[in-house]
């Protein structure tokens, strides 16, 4: 490389304090002026010690400066390197006051972490120590980051080992003394590792980490059971995770719990995070849900009588989650007028909320009815028919009103409902008999945002791609529809025959 010898001049030039602000800004430059290949050359024939240095400025410009060319050069290296080279720099690095210093580290770290033949190298109590504070740090990006590798190391079996060790359990105690947040960044840093594997849960839950979180569900804080709540619906996704929960009694616990949801102050507050919990579970379990929880059932389509739109968007958001597997759609339609009621307010919900919450329904409509095409039978087509006409007499109106609104975002719902209409036959034949359903599939020029034109072309593409497409419509429109296909999205027409036609 032509001009090293001036990276390893200016780093020299470090090691005085005359215009060190200066010659970091130049060096600042130009590393960053020079391309990934360039920086990996600098980095492996450059010692990067009088940059670490830096660090210690008092100087806020010369700590950034020296920061940002650390993280390109170190950025540049091979894990195994920075790990050899410079892992006290970086653990030194940890408990800097600066926190983009902080972030610096934990990124180099994570790096190192990320290689699965190093991470036992990072398993170092002094090293696990710092990071444990940083995940007390005020600056949110720190603490984040700082659990995010935690969390990386403790998918290995030497990291989890360490890192629940009666040491850093000691300070990861007592960092959840300082405050909610704090106490709650050490839950959800458990619950990622408890997510990632079953020898994970188990490690969080000898430690008694887990175990403490459902504790939180009986305080008398509604925003910290609410906080409790999200962090085990993470975990309830996870077959391990909703086994133990079920062990423990937490699910019968929390059912119980929209019992004596009203004899609570606060108690509204926490119904949409239940709501959300058991949605999550009945998506996953359906027929474990609808049988085992009847009274999360009944409470769940209570709240669409509701005029609480943030509860009523939760609820319809939460069927529309729970009818995305067939088995749910099953579940659903046996409610028989439970089911159709909740249909009849969604109806009411796409004509008549406020315009993010019509978004939210019609969403929720499309999950409904959807139905791919290795799903498809004779007894799940027609529920999915019979959902689409509880909608309202003339559903097919009701739909196409929407895809004609002035809002984009409203179209765009408006033509998802289509595209799902598509991918079914029935759904093909209201398409093909509604007038006006295909010309306007059709017409490009009626459609400016580029996301809505996209949607509509997807309508047709999966229109001629289906195996009923060309007998529903037959050939006449269906080889509109393909021509229309074949043309793209954005196709525009020219007009040369016009303008040859005014010359003349």
């Amino acid at each position: 490389m032509a001009n090293f010898e001036w990276f390893e001049s200016k780093v020299s030039e470090l090691r005085s304090d005359n215009e060190r602000a200066q010659v970091l800004s130049e060096l600042k430059l130009a590393v960053s002026s020079q391309n990934v290949s360039q920086q990996k050359y600098i980095a492996q024939n450059l010692q990067l010690d009088a940059v670490f240095d830096c660090l210690n400025s008092s100087e806020s410009e010369e700590i950034d400066s020296a920061c940002h060319v650390l993280s390109l050069l170190l950025g540049s290296l091979d894990p195994s390197v920075v790990l050899r080279q410079y892992l006290d720099h970086l653990q030194r690095a940890l408990g800097h006051p600066t926190a983009s210093v902080k972030e610096m580290s934990i990124a180099e770290l994570r790096r190192v972490a990320c290689s699965g033949d190093l991470v036992h190298q990072l398993c170092q109590n002094d090293l696990i120590l710092n990071i444990v504070t940083c995940l007390s740090n005020d600056d949110i990006a720190v603490a984040k980051n700082a659990c995010t590798l935690l969390v990386k190391l403790g998918e290995s079996s030497t990291g989890l080992k360490v890192l629940f060790s009666r040491e850093i359990l000691e300070a990861l105690r007592k960092i959840q003394k300082q405050s909610d947040i704090i106490r709650f960044r050490v839950f959800e840093m458990a619950v990622l590792i408890a997510e990632h594997s079953p020898e994970g849960q188990q490690a969080c839950v000898s430690s008694g980490l887990l175990p403490a979180l459902v504790e939180e569900l009986q305080t008398e804080d509604v925003l910290l059971q609410l906080n409790a709540l999200e962090l085990l619906t993470k975990l309830a996704l996870k077959p391990h995770g909703l086994e133990w929960l079920q062990h423990r009694g937490i699910l019968r616990q929390l059912a119980e719990k929209v019992n004596s949801i009203e004899e609570e102050p606060l108690g509204s507050l926490l119904l949409p995070g239940l709501i959300k919990f058991f949605g999550n579970l009945a998506q996953s379990n359906p027929k474990e849900f609808f049988n085992e929880y009847p009274r999360m059932v009944a409470a769940l389509f209570e709240t669409f009588d509701t005029s609480d739109m943030v509860l009523l968007g939760v609820a319809m958001e939460t069927i529309g989650y729970i009818a995305t597997s067939v088995e749910g759609k099953y579940m659903l339609y046996n409610l028989g007028d439970l089911m159709k009621k909740a249909i009849k307010k969604i109806s009411n919900g796409i004509q008549s909320f406020p315009h993010l919450s019509r978004v939210r329904a019609l969403n929720t409509m499309a999950n409904i009815i959807e139905l791919k095409l290795d799903a498809q039978e004779t007894q799940s087509l027609q529920i999915t028919k019979e959902f689409f006409n509880w909608l309202s007499e003339e559903p097919m109106t009701l739909v196409m009103s929407v895809c004609q609104q002035p809002f984009p975002e409203l179209r765009l719902a408006g033509v998802q409902v289509l595209k799902v209409l598509a991918e079914q036959e029935w759904g093909q034949e209201l398409i093909k008999k509604q007038p006006g359903v295909v010309e306007f599939l059709l017409d490009r020029r009626m459609e400016t945002h580029k996301y809505c034109k996209d949607a509509k072309y997807e309508v047709v593409k999966v229109i001629v791609e289906s195996p009923t497409g060309l007998s529903v419509f037959g050939s006449e429109t269906f080889t509109r529809l393909r021509e229309f296909f074949k043309e793209g999205p954005f196709f525009v027409q020219t007009q040369t025959e016009v303008a040859i036609e005014g010359a003349s």
